[in-house]
């Protein structure tokens, strides 16, 4: 569900970037922009995990040291310039790859294409150190982005923007999992753990801020949505599992 919500999410954000360059919505335009995305989404996976063979081959006969990081970080930056070549954002392209490089090929071939665990754990393990350099830096610069000496904040527009989008992400992510066939203990706990999924919305609201798509003001509503709404839910689970645990262990008996 957390896939499919990023991909349904970085599709809409190619409809709307398209639009923003455009000045205005062009049915035309945005149907020829979903029609690229869409086969660069179907065909770029398969390029990535073929090039991931190659990867785990030269990963296994070399002695270099750094050497599955730096062609991993080269793969994904690879997608990214050609999703931007196709006239996608390039979030795409970096999804693309990571989607081809999981533990479970999920796009398009997820039944027939499996992914070696070993790799895939190997993958992770050497690529946590670069993670954990460039996550905390990504947050610093989204920090930085935002001016909060133009922001008026006895302004109503601020926090009546960011309490809509607020409940809207709430509400979406719990109406969602409505139609999960498990009791409503399991249904509520599935929505809560679906709210926090900030990472990607920080990435949107960065490419509308540099964009010229959203002021200040809209960009500040975002970035305290999304802080909300990656800070509450974790203490909210803790709070309602405590609260229901035995229909958890009704549900797993």
């Amino acid at each position: 569900a957390a896939v499919l919500d990023d991909v349904l999410g970085v599709m809409l954000l190619a409809l709307l970037y398209e639009f923003s360059i455009g000045g205005g919505v062009n049915w035309l335009n945005a149907a020829e922009v979903l029609l690229f995305v869409t086969t660069f989404f179907i065909l770029a996976p398969v390029l990535a995990k073929f090039m991931s063979l190659v990867i785990k081959r030269f990963c296994t006969v070399s002695e270099i040291p750094g050497l599955l990081p730096t062609t991993i970080v080269s793969l994904v930056l690879f997608f990214a310039w050609l999703a931007h070549a196709v006239g996608a954002p390039e979030l795409l392209g970096g999804f693309a790859a990571g989607l081809a490089l999981s533990r479970r090929f999920f796009l398009p071939l997820g039944v027939t294409l499996r992914k070696d665990e070993g790799f895939a754990k190997l993958i992770e393990r050497q690529m946590k150190p670069i993670i954990a350099l460039f996550t905390p830096i990504f947050f610093v610069v989204v920090g930085l982005s935002i001016n909060l000496r133009v922001i008026d904040w006895m302004s109503p527009q601020v926090w009546g923007f960011s309490l809509v989008v607020l409940v809207s992400a709430i509400a979406g992510k719990m109406l969602g999992a409505l139609i999960i066939r498990e009791n409503w203990a399991s249904r509520i706990m599935i929505g809560m753990s679906m709210v926090p999924r900030g990472e990607v919305g920080l990435i949107f609201a960065e490419l509308g801020r540099f964009s010229g798509i959203f002021n200040n003001e809209v960009h500040a509503g975002m970035v305290i949505v999304i802080v909300l709404t990656t800070v509450i839910p974790p203490f909210a689970m803790k709070w309602f599992y405590r609260r229901y645990e035995h229909m958890f262990i009704k549900a797993r008996t």
